[in-house]
């Protein structure tokens, strides 16, 4: 009878013990699971971010290729409006 009462006062307390282990496991699972959600929103605004820098990028380069086009439209007309100067041969 003791023997039984003593497994059922060792059944009992690991019981307890694997309530609260139990119940800090949930916890820890909880504290993961909204780290994770944090992380899977950083990730999404970073590549936002990552696609909007690309996009200026694209957009600068264009506007440097156009600028650099009308440049040169500019500059071609002036080059060829000189007059090409004649060397005189010397007899």
């Amino acid at each position: 009878m003791s023997l039984a009462l003593a497994a059922l006062l060792f059944v009992s307390g690991c019981g307890q013990q694997l309530k609260q282990e139990n119940e800090q496991l949930k916890g820890q699972v909880s504290t993961l699971t909204e780290e994770n959600n944090n992380l899977k929103n950083q990730v999404a605004t970073l590549q936002k971010d990552s696609e909007d820098l690309k996009s200026r990028v694209a957009s600068l380069t264009a506007e440097r290729d156009a600028a650099k086009l009308e440049l040169e439209a500019k500059s071609k007309p002036k080059a060829a409006a000189k007059p090409a100067k004649a060397k005189k041969k010397k007899k």
